[in-house]
């Protein structure tokens, strides 16, 4: 017998082994399959944080559901589904071959969830339902359907902990371990808390806050300032807050704004919503019936621990800070946990689509600046030109349409070239241009981009990643770029908004140039 003859064989055997083993067979094997089940579910749902559930990789389940075959045949073409009444379709979430005797699996639904359940404004029960079809080994379909109750929290509900009680073991790491989704009522972006961080800037002289240390602070002082000025304050929470065992108010910084008061959790999440939307690093950090806020200075990394309870006394900005450096000492010293909410968002946990608001609602809330200055934001003149000195040493330029505004060093000038790109330059270290196109996506904008460059010159790409821009997700490229016998860094980032594809990019010829241009950059704002 040839060696091929013996190949078609063995070749035509493994087929009929592989349909013995998954195909069942009428009237074949002996026995009763027998399918037992466990299914157990989250207790409720955070719907401030309902795009966590459908991400695998945060491990965030609603369902999980452990099958085993006790019976003495196989179990074939095993499927699992699932749905949540009203805000979440039916989806298959498993489907094994085969479930030999003796064996078990275990499914894990991650639903995506309906953007609807961010407009509850109180706690409502739902059910999550599972259906378990099979085929036993005569051939007969088999169906199991079960149902399971759940409660999917208002919008401003927050509960610390999702471990059941069997699970928690009462200490401060496993009641707060819900911590990570705190970073999705952390609002950077939102219009309102925007517009009152750039007027909290302008105290500060429209200080760019990303260009150096001595600016961050002052800008962060400048909104400091205006908080206290408009009155708001420290609201002390209910003894059951930091208990873990219920749910609780958590607002939104947009809702500290307008209340003008806050818990110690609402204050944080709020100051450091205002701090990340003037592009700086900031952190929540939780302790034993406490919450307060960390930044980190963009040039040193120094920490500056903000005690926001202290607006009830009206202190200044450095005593806050003094009180804070206090408060961090002792939180480093115990149990704790650090929000970090760029990180946090970057992974998916962000907050949830809030209701449009009116350009003029700071104004209609009451929000003003001291006396003698203007309510609105220091900008650039409407027709794009740039701004007036800071008392920072900062200019701010604004673009009226599609509105966007960005601040720069006075030494740096600014050009605009029709009504699609504005030029920053440093002498002849460092360029800094805006573009955007109307109608373009970013992928589209990419490749025309890097056709142009590679028609002059030589274009490398070194790196990629995703990143946010003002709070929209761009595509980060770094570029060695070869013309004429000299070499570039350039820098590219490409995003769309309001119908607009855009790319900011840099080109340096020092890379000591590059910290300077991303810290620029960092000031870019929509809207």
């Amino acid at each position: 017998m040839d060696k091929r003859t013996v190949s078609i064989i063995l070749g035509v055997l493994a087929v009929f082994l592989i349909a013995l083993y998954f195909i069942p067979i009428p009237g074949g094997p002996s026995g009763e399959p027998k399918l037992e089940y466990k299914i157990l579910t989250s207790r409720h749902i955070i719907s401030a944080a309902y795009k966590v559930y459908g991400r695998p990789e945060l491990g965030l389940w609603v369902a999980k559901v452990i099958l085993t075959n006790n019976g003495t045949s196989p179990i074939y073409d095993l499927k699992i589904s699932y749905s949540i009444d009203k805000y979440s379709d039916w989806v298959e979430g498993g489907k094994y071959p085969v479930l030999l005797p003796g064996s078990t699996v275990v499914n894990l639904y991650y639903p995506i969830v309906s953007s609807e359940v961010a407009k509850l404004t109180t706690s409502t029960p739902s059910k999550v339902n599972i259906k378990i079809t099979y085929v036993d080994a005569r051939g007969a379909q088999k169906e199991i359907t079960e149902s399971k109750s759940i409660e999917i929290l208002g919008a401003h509900d927050f509960i610390f902990t999702s471990l059941s009680p069997e699970e928690n073991t009462g200490t401060f790491y496993d009641i707060f371990s819900n911590y990570p989704l705190i970073a999705a009522f952390v609002t950077p972006t939102d219009p309102v808390v925007r517009e009152y961080a750039d007027m909290g800037n302008k105290l500060a002289g429209g200080a760019g806050a990303t260009l150096s240390d001595e600016e961050a602070l002052k800008s962060l002082s400048g909104m400091w300032e205006l908080s206290v000025y408009n009155g708001i304050s420290y609201k002390t929470e209910p003894q059951a807050f930091w208990t873990g065992q219920v749910s609780q108010y958590v607002k939104y910084p947009r809702d500290v704004i307008r209340d003008r008061a806050g818990t110690c959790l609402d204050t944080a999440i709020f100051f450091a919503s205002l701090a990340i939307a003037q592009g700086l690093d900031a952190y929540v950090v939780l302790m034993p019936g406490h919450a307060f806020t960390v930044v980190v200075l963009p040039q040193s990394r120094q920490i500056i621990p903000i005690e926001t309870t202290t607006l009830n006394q009206k202190v200044s900005f450095e005593e806050a800070v003094q009180v804070g450096v206090k408060v961090l000492k002792e939180a480093i010293n115990g149990p704790h946990y650090v929000v970090d909410i760029k990180g946090f968002q970057a992974l998916g946990i962000t907050p949830p689509e809030l209701e449009t608001l009116p350009p003029d609602t700071l104004a209609k809330w009451g929000i003003k600046l001291p006396s003698g200055m203007s309510e609105s934001p220091s900008q650039g003149s409407s027709s794009g030109s740039p701004g007036q000195p800071s008392t920072g040493g900062s200019l701010q330029y604004t673009n009226p349409s599609p509105r966007w505004s960005m601040s720069y060093p006075k030494s740096w000038t600014v050009s605009q070239h029709g009504s699609y790109e504005v030029d920053f330059v440093y002498q002849d270290q460092a360029l800094i241009v805006v573009l955007w196109v109307q109608g373009v996506k970013r992928q589209e904008l990419r490749s025309y981009f890097e056709n142009a460059m590679s028609q002059q010159g030589d274009l490398k790409v070194l790196k990629e990643q995703k990143v946010s821009v003002s709070g929209v997700q761009a595509d980060a490229v770094a570029y060695q770029y070869s013309f004429s016998g000299q070499n570039f860094i350039i820098v590219a980032r490409y995003f769309e908004y309001q119908g607009y594809g855009f790319i900011i990019f840099y080109q340096v010829f020092d890379q000591n140039m590059i910290n300077t241009c991303e810290s620029i950059i960092q000031t870019f704002r929509l809207g």
